[in-house]
């Protein structure tokens, strides 16, 4: 594999993994950006955005990194990765069956879908079980609703059903969120009950338990990195997530990640763009020196 289709394979579209493709592209480099679904990431699901000083929309916003990446060069592929192999050259394989190759690989996989771990969970999927409440929560205008942790992505989802739903209330071990107009519980879900959908849910908080009205449940807990496509030997910490360095390189020098997949992210839309930006110049220094 002497000569890589690509200087650059960013796998994920999200917004760390659509604001590295487009910096590598401006340096002068030939990009990829892949993702099984289409480019926007977590933003297509979201409301509002306050993280900047204009508020945009979610989905507005992965319009602009979309367009910023295709203006700057960036080819942008549909396709479920599925293995990586080598370690620079990189092979990217998909489930598709198509390969493409590499000289250095951005991970920007972000995390799967979180769960409450209860055994009947599944039950409630699309029927009071949501993961998404830019999506649903017009469905549960004026019920009551429970978002299943805080902070992050949970406390954007939160912002969501504000004004939507007749009560909102955060269950959290940890109980991190400050967010006005939402109910805080500091303990976890322990139980799910309803014949016709969700109606209420079981928490166990201070060593007992109570039974609260609940139409649904937004879920933002355990969420694990996306990670099924890395080799065993790229280190990772207790909870799975790649551990990097302060550059956002892997324990495989010419692997990065970006983004909430990595080990310390803080699921907050502007840190995963800075993120992004700080590994794409990583990146395209590493690539630049060996050139020299």
């Amino acid at each position: 594999m002497d000569n890589p289709a690509y200087d650059v394979i960013v796998i994920g579209a999200g917004p760390a993994g659509l604001t590295a493709a487009t910096e590598v592209a401006r340096a002068g480099l030939k990009a990829y950006c892949l993702d099984k679904l289409a480019p926007g990431g977590v933003l297509i699901n979201l409301g509002e955005l306050h993280d900047f000083d204009e508020i945009w929309s979610g989905p507005d916003m992965a319009s602009r990194l979309t367009d910023d990446a295709a203006v700057a060069g960036v080819e942008i592929g549909f396709g479920e990765v599925t293995a990586l192999s080598g370690t620079g050259p990189w092979t990217v394989e998909t489930a598709e069956g198509d390969k493409h190759t590499a000289r250095a690989v951005v991970l920007a996989t972000g995390l799967d879908k979180g769960r409450l771990g209860l055994p009947n969970e599944d039950d409630y999927e699309g029927r009071g079980i949501s993961h998404c409440a830019h999506c649903d929560a017009p469905l549960y205008a004026g019920l009551p609703v429970i978002v299943a942790g805080a902070g992050g992505w949970a406390d954007y989802e939160a912002k969501e059903l504000i004004g939507v739903a007749s009560e909102i209330t955060m269950v959290d071990a940890a109980a991190r969120s400050a967010l006005a107009d939402v109910n805080h519980i500091q303990g976890r879900i322990v139980g799910l009950e309803g014949s016709d959908g969700l109606q209420s849910v079981t928490i166990e908080t201070g060593g007992q338990r109570k039974n609260i009205p609940a139409s649904a449940v937004f879920v933002y807990l355990d969420q694990r990195p996306a990670t099924g496509c890395l080799p065993a030997s790229v280190a990772r910490d207790a909870s799975g997530h790649v551990v990097v360095d302060a550059e956002g390189r892997t324990s495989i020098p010419t692997l990065f990640a970006a983004g909430d997949v990595r080990a310390g992210a803080r699921y907050y839309l502007s840190d995963a763009i800075a993120d992004g930006q700080r590994v794409a110049k990583s990146v395209v220094a590493m690539l630049k020196k060996s050139e020299s």
